[in-house]
Parts: structure tokens; sequence; C-alpha cells
């Protein structure tokens, strides 16, 4: 589902807010994980032409570094670093894995 960029930037805020709360603080993870994990989604970073894990990839930890970028302004050097640890992290779990399966 792809928002318009009033919409997309709207939950680009809520996440960016939660993920200051969270590096300055420590409170909030799950919380800061389902806002960045909507942003990702409202603007399409989990959707790639032949559904390529890495392309997908890829994707989600530039929406995730957008997330970052937002976030900078408010944080030391050491939580900005432990919030970019977080949000790779986050980027990184929500891809789907290759199915390995056999097929008749």
């Amino acid at each position: 589902m792809v928002m318009n960029k009033d919409e997309a930037k709207v939950l680009e805020q809520i996440a960016a807010d939660a993920a200051i709360k969270w590096a300055k603080t420590g409170i909030g993870y799950f919380s800061m994980e389902d806002a960045v994990n909507k942003y990702i989604d409202a603007i399409g970073a989990n959707r790639a032409i032949g559904n390529d894990p890495e392309a997908i990839r890829l994707g989600r930890e530039a929406a995730a570094l957008r997330i970052d970028i937002e976030s900078i302004h408010a944080l030391s050097k050491d939580q900005e670093q432990r919030l970019n640890d977080a949000l790779m992290k986050i980027a990184r779990d929500g891809v789907p894995r290759p199915r390995r399966s056999f097929r008749r």
C-alpha cells in the first residue's frame, strides 16, 4: 500500500519520534520497530521487481537510513550509532527469506 507524500511524511515523523525516544531512553523498542515497519511498508520498500530479496533489503535499509537522518539532530554520536544499528537490524529482519524446498 503506497501512500501519498503527506501521509508518508507523517509516518516518517512518527517513526523518527519513536526512534529518538528509544535511542535516548532505551524504552519503546517494539513501538519503534512497529513505526519503522509501517513507514517502510507505506513507501513501498517491501516490494521489488521479481521480489528479489536483495533489492528488498536494500530498499528497507535506505528507508531506515532516512529515519536515522531525520533523528540525527536530537542524538549524541553514541545514541545515533546505537539507533543506526537497531534500524539496520529491523531492515534486515523484515526481508523475506527465499524458500528452499523440493518441488515436484
